[in-house]
């Protein structure tokens, strides 16, 4: 009510005693509201403080709910992981059937084997004396 025009009660044809009660009146509601004003805005002030602080922790909230179920899910794919490498496993052996970590080691023995063989034949090529054709005669 501060940019409000004050209005001029002694202009009106009124008598001096209701003209100064009028007035009065007017400056004392106007008062009152700019009492009002500052306590609504002071409230908002107020409110808006505890609005940020309450969706601050409810984002802090957040994260650490994101963070434990990101957790939670880790943990149970590796246990259920854990458990349908084992039973495929199981049944895989059950018929006979190796296991990609099985081939892996399998593959790996035999590229050493070969590379042996390669190496015991170079070695006998080198020890190995040459052979004499027949002479024609």
């Amino acid at each position: 009510m501060r940019n409000v025009k004050k209005l001029s009660f002694r202009t009106l044809p009124l008598p001096e005693s209701v003209a100064t009660s009028l007035e009065d009146a007017l400056t004392t509601a106007t008062e009152k509201v700019d009492v009002f004003s500052d306590d609504a805005r002071a409230m908002a002030a107020k409110l808006e403080k505890q609005v940020r602080s309450a969706a601050g922790r409810l984002n802090f909230d957040v994260e650490r709910a994101r963070r434990e179920a990101r957790k939670m899910a880790d943990d149970l794919t590796k246990r259920v992981g854990g458990t349908v490498d084992t039973f495929v496993s199981e049944a895989l052996h059950r018929f006979n059937v190796p296991t990609r970590r099985e081939l892996k080691e399998l593959t790996a023995k035999v590229d050493v084997l070969g590379r042996k063989i390669d190496g015991l034949r170079a070695a006998r090529a080198r020890r190995a004396p040459m052979k004499r054709g027949r002479r024609a005669a």
